[in-house]
């Protein structure tokens, strides 16, 4: 199948063609994940999540308006399906979710990994941990219009539509998540240096 735009797969899919809707997942699916997966923190749960944001596009796009952005259309979907995921969770602490128990501790501090890693892999390890780690410090909506634009590479346009915001707001919240984002990695960097 040619190269064809979102809008065009619609109207293909639309008219009864099986292999477009397949086309725009397989198009969807990589970026849907990752998206998912940095808002949840858990690949069973993201991969849960993808293929119901999945399901339900495939029941809700013979009402899709071709005007639009299919992407921030998509997006706007597993964005939503992965709120109310986390909203259902809320009942547990994402606090407790990190917390091993001692016998666990106790196992893993045993085991020793007899190849030695290169210090750059180490260092680059460490330093997408800590932005793991100051990203889940934002608040949501602001830890996905970054997420939005940083890792999926949607446009301030695009992201208005997702999270159905106006276009001004979603640029004042991307400059307050860079500016936020750099106080916590810096306060992060502070905590674990040396004393």
């Amino acid at each position: 199948m040619p190269l064809l735009t979102d809008a065009e797969l619609v109207e293909r899919h639309l008219k009864g063609d099986t292999q477009a809707f397949n086309a725009l997942l397989t198009r969807y699916t990589g970026p849907l994940y990752r998206f998912v997966l940095r808002l949840c923190g858990e690949s069973n749960i993201a991969e849960d999540l993808v293929q119901e944001t999945c399901v339900k596009a495939w029941r809700k796009l013979s009402s899709f308006q071709t005007e639009r952005s299919f992407k921030s259309w998509i997006f706007t979907i597993a964005r939503n399906t992965t709120f109310d995921y986390l909203k259902k969770k809320k009942t547990i602490p994402f606090s407790t979710l990190d917390e091993q128990s001692p016998i666990e501790e106790a196992f893993q501090d045993r085991i020793e990994d007899e190849r030695p890693l290169p210090p750059e892999l180490l260092e680059r390890d460490d330093r997408a941990q800590l932005l793991e780690t100051a990203l889940k410090e934002l608040p949501e909506k602001t830890r996905t219009i970054l997420l939005l634009h940083e890792g999926e590479d949607l446009t301030f346009q695009e992201i208005a539509e997702t999270v159905q915001e106006p276009l001004n707001t979603v640029k004042s919240r991307y400059r307050r998540a860079l500016l936020s984002l750099r106080t916590i990695v810096d306060r992060l960097l502070g905590e674990s240096a040396p004393k």
